[in-house]
């Protein structure tokens, strides 16, 4: 999707970050052109639930439960004291 690296490097820790960057790109530009905030929580609803699903905002309960989670830690590490919304 990203890369043409073959599938057997995806167990190289170098490799997989850059693939990891190169789709959390993907997905921020996907949500911005959605008119979507590129939030912790939306960049984790699409990452686990998928970006159409994000966008269409038909992302199953256990996305949006990753995504919660995911907000609060980033909001935890971050130095800001947001706390993820329900949706």
């Amino acid at each position: 999707m990203h890369t043409g690296v073959p599938f057997a490097r995806a167990l190289d820790r170098k490799t997989s970050d850059i693939v990891a960057v190169k789709h959390y790109d993907w997905l921020k530009r996907g949500l911005e052109a959605a008119r979507l905030p590129a939030s912790p929580y939306y960049i984790a609803l699409a990452w686990n639930g998928g970006l159409s699903a994000a966008i269409a905002r038909t992302a199953s309960s256990r996305a949006h439960e990753y995504a919660g989670r995911a907000a609060n830690l980033a909001a935890s590490m971050g130095g800001r004291e947001r706390i993820a919304s329900a949706r």
